[in-house]
């Protein structure tokens, strides 16, 4: 009946969990963004690494949740719109503070989202993502 390849079932599979896992890391980076920091924070992971790493994984599941349009200057404005909007966000709260550098931590994740792209168009099942 309906002859779809599987390069499209691919793609519309990566669409589909990419907005919902989208929606779920915004959820649980808002989230966690305004909780009070643990005391164990400074004894485990940093907080700019956990920055990078959210924005990495944020970048990539942006440009997977939307593959019509290439990873340009209007999908890293938003990301890093949204950054700022935690950071704006977590000076209202007496136990947070806003850091300008948690917003390069920021960048730099979508940064190397951007270099490792290249990397990710040799696996086998990513690399549909940016297939015609």
């Amino acid at each position: 009946m309906y002859n779809i390849s599987p390069v499209k079932n691919i793609k519309r599979f990566l669409k589909i969990e990419g907005r919902l896992l989208l929606i779920i890391c915004i959820v649980l980076i808002s989230r966690f963004a305004i909780l009070p920091l643990s005391p164990n924070l400074s004894e485990g992971i940093s907080d700019k690494l956990l920055h990078f790493l959210a924005f990495y994984l944020l970048s990539m599941l942006v440009d997977f949740a939307f593959p019509k349009t290439p990873f340009n200057a209007l999908k890293i404005f938003i990301l890093l719109g949204y950054g700022i909007a935690i950071e704006i966000a977590q000076s209202f709260f007496p136990y947070r503070s806003c850091s300008f550098a948690d917003i390069v931590a920021d960048a730099a994740g979508i940064a190397l989202y951007l270099l490792t792209v290249p990397l990710l168009k040799r696996i086998p099942f990513i690399r549909e993502r940016w297939s015609e």
